[in-house]
């Protein structure tokens, strides 16, 4: 894939997204998404300088949990 950074002894790891990405991804407002964060709900999210960010595989797993909880 294009977006993958090179194998580093980790396996491939997908570039880290952004709120606007997940907001996408997911269909919701960035607003939204940042009263998730807040409430500590939504997707696992990380700081990096002081910037949410998201790990895809982890909002790809959260999406799977959401579904097998509700679905």
């Amino acid at each position: 894939m294009p977006n993958e950074i090179p194998d580093r002894g980790i396996g491939p790891v997908e570039p880290l997204w952004c709120a606007r990405d997940v907001s996408a991804f997911l269909n919701v407002s960035q607003a939204t998404l940042s009263r998730w964060r807040r409430e500590k709900a939504g997707p696992p999210f990380l700081q990096v300088g002081g910037v949410s960010r998201y790990n895809p595989v982890t909002v790809r797993a959260w999406v799977r949990e959401q579904e097998n909880a509700h679905g």
